[in-house]
This record gives structure tokens, sequence and C-alpha cells, in this order.
């Protein structure tokens, strides 16, 4: 169905794993980011660790953002913005979490297909990724700052 908005329709998937501290945060983010006054183009949805299903979820998005933890050996905290393409830019130490594998390998079967939407990626460094659902104190602190870039990236092309 078409976008019959004046501005595009946005995708803002949180994905991670919930049940390791800081490995969801994509899923805290989007939950935080629902209490914000969000315009009427704008989804949310969790992917949590889903690969391939998330296919189907971006079929008619113009516009994706994706929130995410990875582990690219920076200090805990720090705050990464780029788009698929730019992974080649980061540290041959860069090491996805499994889910990360699963969703580049949905963005590049998406612009196989044409269905590539604009995407730009959100992502933090972890600071502990063991057991709990709950992001480690450092995380947590910076779970506020980190949303609010997301939001005025959303709000910012209308």
């Amino acid at each position: 169905m078409p976008n019959t908005h004046p501005y595009p329709k946005t995708l803002v998937l949180g994905v991670g794993n919930e049940l390791l501290q800081d490995e969801g945060l994509g899923i805290h983010t989007l939950r935080l980011l629902n209490t914000y006054d969000l315009p009427a183009n704008v989804e949310l949805i969790e992917g949590g660790t889903a690969g391939p299903q998330l296919l189907s979820l971006i079929d008619g998005v113009e516009r994706l953002i994706v929130v995410d933890c990875i582990d690219s050996q920076a200090e805990p905290g720090a705050i990464f913005r780029f788009k698929p393409e730019d992974l080649g830019a980061f540290p041959k130490d860069y090491m996805p979490s499994s889910h990360d594998v699963g969703l580049l390998e949905v963005l590049q079967i998406g612009d196989l297909l044409g269905t590539q939407p604009d995407t730009e990626i959100f992502a933090m460094q972890p600071a502990d990724i063991s057991w709990g659902l709950q992001p480690s104190p450092l995380i947590q602190n910076r779970l506020r700052h980190f949303t609010d870039i997301i939001y005025e990236t959303i709000t910012a092309k209308l």
C-alpha cells in the first residue's frame, strides 16, 4: 500500500537480546522512545534477535532506523551512527553479535530485491552482556541521551 502521508514511512527497529543486559539496548531504547511524541509516519517494532523474518517488516518502508549494540572494542557507552555500507570502515576486530549478521544479511537481500529502504544504524558499545534483564548502570545512564539522538534524527526531516 503506498504511503499517503507527506513524510516517508519510517520504521524504527530495535534489535537485540534483552536477556543479556546491554545486548538488549535496541529493545530498551524502543520502549523509551515509545514515551516520546512521535510523528504519525513512524512505527516502532521490537525485532529481538530475529533474522530473515525481518525482511517482511521492512517491505514498503521508505526509511529504516535500526537500534542495536555493537562490540567494536570502543569505550563502553560509545555511540555509533552509520549506514550499512559503512561497515567496511569498522576496525578489523569489530565483532557483530549473531543477530547483527542476520540483520545485515536481511538488508543485503532487501537491496537485491529492490526493497532496501534508506537505512541508518544507531548503536552503542556495551559495557556488560552477561545475564540480566536491565542494561548495565553505565548504559542505563546513557540511554536517555542515546534515545534523544535517535528522536532528533527522526524528527529532523519533518
